[in-house]
């Protein structure tokens, strides 16, 4: 089967945050959730501590990871915009040419073929699959530009090749 799609940087955050969602690593999956209950956990304790004993300058150093541990889910996209205006092998019209043996994929600086045990599974989401390799590296294909047949037969192809993770 063949698809020509493009990856716009909404695709992109699109896809990063479902690969974080089902990553293989917990820790991955964890930092959407568990750095901004600490920084309100954080907060909290402060917040309490001034009211406790009163307002202090000392108090200033202490915000400083409360307030980053909330501020890491912006952080975070902030970083992925710009790895996506800094990759521009995404930028323009893709191919993917998938079957039984592999996927092979090309743009307009890359053209690459890889075989279906370089994947150690993938997702999928109303919007878009996610493509995980063994060495921690995603590929996101939307589906905003593909015909229900092609997302039916690439969604089989996946299931039939590779593990999903939900």
């Amino acid at each position: 089967m063949q698809i020509h799609y493009e990856i716009s940087e909404t695709d992109f955050l699109n896809g990063q945050n479902l690969g974080i969602k089902h990553s293989p690593v917990r820790y991955v999956r964890w930092t959407r959730l568990f750095f901004p209950i600490f920084g309100i956990g954080g907060l909290v304790f402060i917040i309490h501590a001034v009211w406790q004993q009163g307002l202090s300058i000392q108090v200033v150093p202490a915000l400083i990871f409360p307030v980053l541990f909330l501020c890491m889910p912006l952080l975070n996209r902030r970083a992925q915009k710009k790895v996506y205006a800094k990759n521009t092998s995404m930028h323009g019209q893709l191919s993917l040419e998938a079957n039984d043996e592999g996927l092979h994929f090309s743009g307009g600086t890359f053209n690459s073929t890889v075989s279906w045990s370089i994947f150690s599974g993938f997702c999928e989401d109303s919007r878009s699959f996610v493509l995980y390799q063994n060495s921690g590296v995603v590929n996101i294909v939307p589906k905003r530009r593909l015909s229900s047949e092609q997302v039916i037969e690439f969604g089989d192809l996946c299931r039939r090749h590779l593990k999903a993770r939900n």
